[in-house]
């Protein structure tokens, strides 16, 4: 399954990962931490198992993308 990750317009740090069909599988979080991005699944999504720590975002929508046996793309609509 296809996944686009849609940033979030009140966040600079938080992106939707959505399905092709719409349901929302969950977000991907960026922190100041030593692992900068965070997979975060939804109770009842397709991505519980899926590697949650990664050092880019890139790196955390490949993860996805294996997981859903898909592609997963960045929405990448001017979101300003």
């Amino acid at each position: 399954m296809d996944v686009i990750v849609n940033p979030v317009r009140s966040s600079r740090t938080d992106w939707s990962p959505d399905d092709r069909l719409g349901r929302h599988r969950g977000m991907i979080h960026q922190s100041a931490g030593r692992v900068p991005f965070e997979i975060k699944p939804e109770p009842t999504s397709a991505l519980l198992g899926v590697n949650r720590a990664h050092m880019t975002l890139a790196e955390a929508m490949s993860a996805i993308a294996r997981r859903m046996g898909g592609t997963c793309e960045l929405n990448s609509h001017d979101w300003d």
